[in-house]
């Protein structure tokens, strides 16, 4: 509706103030009266002409004039720079309707693009996300006649005419829901999708394929994610959240100085995060950043709310309620093999099983301790993922789980040729596994008396057997560091993992106590643990050198 011309001083004022976004320019009738005071009420009159004449320019056509406050512009610059973005939102946060702005212009300024958007029924579509697109369409736009390109047909009641649209640019949008099919996107090329609130992680993972092909050609394939977490730590929030490194951070006075989360201060809660993920970020959308959302009335709706609740209602934060193993597990701890030092010494250790290829994993320690590790078998780059995250909490098997039918030979002949000459100061190996009788020609023997034999002679001692707790503790203490002070030579882990480990980067991000052993995230989280309990150290020349003598 266009807002009423004001004919006096006080109505110009009162026209203003109406304004929600008043309050984020710092309009208040204090301010004003202190203005006029200063400047005389002509010049201040006119001041507030300038801003009637644009709040009017934004109801009038909001694709062009609609006040676009700095969290959007950070939103947006990150879509710029990224593949894949999450916006976790408070309630009422302004989430849908940046993501409704984002999607027009796109639409809008790049021809011929196509974007699908997801709902999660149709009715909601219709209701919530169809009218948001319908407020940010250009205003030139909404009363075309149709023609053989461009097809604009939009009702309160059933939205979009057959749930899409074509603008005269050739561009088009696709209005979808999570009661569909994932089939309905086969054979797509997108430009970009927005899912909206609690997708399920299937579609996020259906629409990835969709947008490889313009991410190439068009340098689009753009995935947004807008949503508050309501439902908790969902496999989708997992997939952004787990391990991010949190890169910038905004008061939170809702909590009162309360402890935050780690990589925050008190009295702070994240805003932008960089994912363990490529080319993904998080960004937290606050509710009081949203100039249209009245913080007042807010505030009192979430008064006496415990701060879990606060802080996913009004900060759109969550935390893994199912038993986070690493939880400073991040970005940080993920380093370029380039930075692993190339003088150390090296470990080895294996989880065998028959039923699934092994799990293997090399570190190597250097003078000051520190743990890197460097390698790990099956690789996700050659052999795929260890395990997928699916809408099951403890994830699937994934294709480098499948057995390949390698014999105890081939497998000592395949170490022997990946290490390529590296020295090995000790094999580990799953206790339980090692020590189990198999049966063979000779009788029984253990699997860790079957790998010393010839060829290839190659031993393996049994990993300490400490209980999964101990060792969970153990990997903590080695990724522990003082989250809130940058990482350097007097604030920094003891543990570190190559870029390269991508199934152990995976495991780590995803593992819970979920599902306990059937959890398929926890093989190479395992083999780590194998590897920390051991307690691996450095060794030189002087490690067992004699020292000292003496006599009575």
């Amino acid at each position: 509706m266009t807002p009423p011309s004001p004919k006096t001083a006080e109505e110009l004022l009162e026209a203003v103030l109406s304004w929600p976004p008043a309050r984020a320019l710092g309009v208040t009738r204090d301010t004003i009266a202190k203005k006029v005071e200063e400047r005389g009420s002509e010049s201040v009159g006119a001041d507030l002409t300038a801003l009637y004449q644009q709040m009017r320019a934004s109801v009038l056509d909001p694709y062009l004039n609609c006040y676009v406050p700095q969290h959007w512009l950070d939103a947006r610059r990150l879509l710029d720079e990224n593949d894949r973005v999450l916006i976790s939102g408070g309630n009422r946060s302004g989430k849908s309707m940046f993501s409704a702005w984002w999607v027009m212009h796109l639409l809008a300024e790049k021809p011929d693009s196509r974007v699908a958007v997801f709902s999660m029924t149709s009715a909601s579509s219709v209701r919530d996300q169809q009218p948001a697109l319908w407020q940010f369409m250009p205003q030139e736009y909404k009363n075309l006649k149709r023609s053989q390109v461009e097809n604009i047909r939009f009702t309160q009641k059933n939205g979009f005419t057959d749930n899409t649209f074509i603008l005269p640019n050739g561009s088009q949008l696709y209005a979808l829901n999570y009661a569909q099919q994932s089939d309905i996107l086969e054979g797509a090329e997108l430009d970009a999708i927005w899912f909206d609130e609690l997708v399920p992680h299937h579609w996020v993972e259906t629409g990835e394929y969709r947008l490889t092909t313009r991410r190439a050609s068009r340098k689009t394939g753009r995935m947004l994610i807008s949503a508050t977490p309501i439902t908790g730590w969902t496999p989708t929030v997992n997939e952004f959240v787990a391990g991010a490194k949190i890169l910038e951070t905004r008061p939170a006075p809702l909590l009162n100085g309360a402890m935050s989360v780690p990589g925050c201060s008190p009295g702070e809660m994240p805003y932008i995060a960089d994912c363990l993920k490529p080319r993904s970020k998080v960004i937290w959308f606050h509710t009081a950043m949203n100039p249209w959302q009245d913080p007042e009335e807010f505030e009192r709706t979430l008064s006496g709310e415990s701060t879990i609740n606060i802080r996913i209602r009004a900060y759109g934060y969550c935390e893994k309620s199912t038993g986070n193993w690493f939880p400073k597990f991040s970005k940080s701890h993920v380093i370029d093999p380039k930075d692993i030092p190339q003088e150390g010494t090296n470990y080895m250790c294996v989880d065998p099983a028959g039923s699934r290829n092994w799990a293997c994993l090399w570190v190597r320690v250097d003078k000051a301790g520190r743990m890197y590790i460097y390698r790990e078998w099956p690789d996700k780059e050659t052999y795929g993922e260890w395990a997928i995250p699916s809408d099951k909490v403890e994830g699937e098997m994934g294709p480098a789980q499948k057995p390949e039918g390698r014999g105890i030979g081939e497998y000592k002949e395949m170490f022997l040729e990946l290490e390529a000459g590296e020295e090995m100061e000790e094999r580990l190996i799953d206790p339980r596994a090692g020590g189990t009788p198999a049966a063979t020609k000779e009788g029984g023997q253990t699997l860790i008396d079957l790998m010393g034999d010839e060829p290839n002679e190659m031993w393996f001692v049994p990993a300490p057997g400490l209980t999964i707790e101990q060792g969970i503790g153990q990997i903590n203490d080695a990724l522990n560091y003082n989250v809130d002070e940058p990482v350097s030579i007097v604030n920094e882990p003891r543990l570190f993992i190559s870029s390269k480990c991508g199934n152990l980067i995976d495991c780590m991000q995803h593992i819970s106590s979920a599902a306990g052993d059937k959890n398929k995230f926890k093989d190479f989280t395992d083999v780590l643990r194998y590897i920390i309990t051991h307690e691996p150290s450095h060794v030189d020349e002087n490690t067992y050198a004699a020292v000292g003598g003496g006599s009575y």
